[in-house]
């Protein structure tokens, strides 16, 4: 069984990308391995050079750069060092959906181009580009991380997922490339019913995978459904979860059901991985050779594990520059040093969004991050939304309006979808607000239910 895995890493994995094009994620791969160890002066003197040359490409191809530095009375070459990043403007989630084609570098080749868009689990869906050589550095950067896990190319591992766009496809060359990648098993939470939790419990002693990686909130869900029908769990070598933040209580109940360890992991669909716990568990390593970040107070910058807004650049992305970029979630620096050896800054903790699960009328469990990207984030005119649930089967929505917003035929789309979704018989109240303020804790709550179906409370 050994053998296996050593023939994805070593034939088929590199077979597939020369075939793809994509051999660029094996040298973005080699060189994440080398610089993580290096010294934090060293990793500085990285991200400094890739930002310099971002920032006079920047620059000179994209109109809306142009203008940025332009009215701040600056030129890239200006800014001698990273902290002089703090002279250019935030980049906000409206400036992209608002100045999209203006922020795609002018000498870019549009077929090289790949477009994407956030799952709006803030609220607002935020369009973009990346390159294709932008996706290879990705690819190679979670690769990179997923070794922290104990997460090895060809291992057997189960995803645990609500967001059917990064399924693959099921045609029949997907699925030999699939087989012969060792592919994933998936297993779909968007939505949920006390069979499909039975069916997971099944398949994953069924395949035994060595990982499993979820949703944060998917995986306590699992878990409190294992506890409370008293089952007995596949064990894997190490669970992966993201996308949600992972509290201390969740995590621990996780480790307890398992009885394994959990690597909480933090990015955005934006950019990737943003930054990953290491087997010390002493805060997560930032993907510092592709992404800059910042944590900015009203104040000012930061200081260690002082909590501030998460800024972003993405130093590798040139089709489509992404700087300074407020992704939406709060976050503070660690301090010291980690004693795994990296060199990489630590992230001592992320508060961002929150999504619960929406209870359906005859009782099923629907992700929150599913309705966010299948059914506001395919309705730009919605704007920003929340929704509040305290009643089984019935919803209300929250809403901010976009700019071309039509209360008839967007409330009409609201209803007809989220009845698709919750059942025919879900009733759905609605109200337009001038602002969703975040909570105290500086997270977006995009869904928030109270209520808790029968198969996941335990029997008195």
């Amino acid at each position: 069984m050994r053998l296996y895995p050593k023939l994805v890493r070593n034939l088929f994995l590199p077979l597939s990308l020369w075939r793809n094009g994509e051999l660029a994620q094996l040298r973005y791969l080699h060189e994440f391995e080398q610089t993580q160890f290096w010294s934090t002066d060293a990793i500085r003197e990285l991200q400094w050079q890739r930002l310099r040359t971002l920032l006079r490409h920047a620059y000179a191809q994209c109109p809306f750069y142009r203008l940025r530095f332009d009215h701040a009375g600056l030129t890239p070459d200006d800014l001698r060092g990273l902290e002089d990043l703090r002279a250019l403007p935030i980049l906000e989630k409206c400036d992209i959906q608002e100045q999209n084609k203006e922020m795609v570098a002018r000498n870019w080749p549009l077929g090289d181009l790949i477009a994407n868009q956030t799952g709006g689990s803030t609220g607002a869906p935020v369009p973009f580009y990346l390159s294709k050589d932008r996706k290879c550095s990705r690819a190679a950067a979670t690769l990179r991380h997923n070794r922290w896990a104990g997460w090895r190319i060809g291992d057997r591992v189960a995803v645990i997922w609500g967001a059917p766009r990064d399924r693959p496809s099921n045609s029949w060359r997907a699925r030999l490339r699939g087989a012969l990648l060792r592919e994933p098993l998936w297993l779909d939470t968007a939505n949920i019913t006390e069979a499909s939790l039975a069916e997971f419990h099944t398949a994953l002693l069924r395949y035994r995978p060595r990982i499993i990686q979820a949703y944060a909130r998917s995986a306590v869900m699992f878990a409190r459904y294992l506890q409370v029908r008293g089952l007995t769990p596949h064990r894997p070598h190490a669970i992966v979860t993201s996308a949600e933040v992972l509290e201390a209580d969740e995590r621990q109940l996780l480790e307890d059901v398992f009885g394994c360890p959990v690597f909480n992991r933090y990015g955005c669909r934006e950019v990737s991985v943003v930054a990953s716990e290491c087997s010390a568990h002493s805060g997560l390593h930032v993907m510092a050779e592709g992404l800059y970040l910042e944590i900015e107070t009203p104040h000012g910058s930061a200081a260690p594990g002082e909590m501030g807004s998460i800024l972003v650049t993405d130093l590798l992305n040139y089709a489509m520059p992404l700087i300074r970029y407020r992704i939406g979630d709060v976050g503070a620096w660690a301090s010291g040093t980690c004693p795994c050896g990296r060199g990489l800054p630590r992230l001592k903790r992320v508060a961002g969004r929150v999504t619960d699960f929406l209870v359906g009328c005859d009782g099923r469990l629907v992700s929150g991050v599913y309705l966010a990207t299948y059914v506001v984030a395919q309705r730009p005119s919605l704007g920003q939304v929340q929704i509040l649930q305290h009643k089984a089967g019935a919803v209300t929505y929250r809403i901010k309006p976009g700019r071309d917003f039509n209360r008839l035929h967007d409330l009409e789309y609201l209803q007809k979808m989220t009845r698709c979704y919750l059942g025919a018989e879900t009733q759905i109240d609605s109200e337009v607000v001038e602002d969703l303020p975040a909570e105290p804790s500086g997270k977006f709550l995009f869904s928030r239910s109270t209520v808790a179906p029968d198969f996941l409370v335990a029997s008195k």
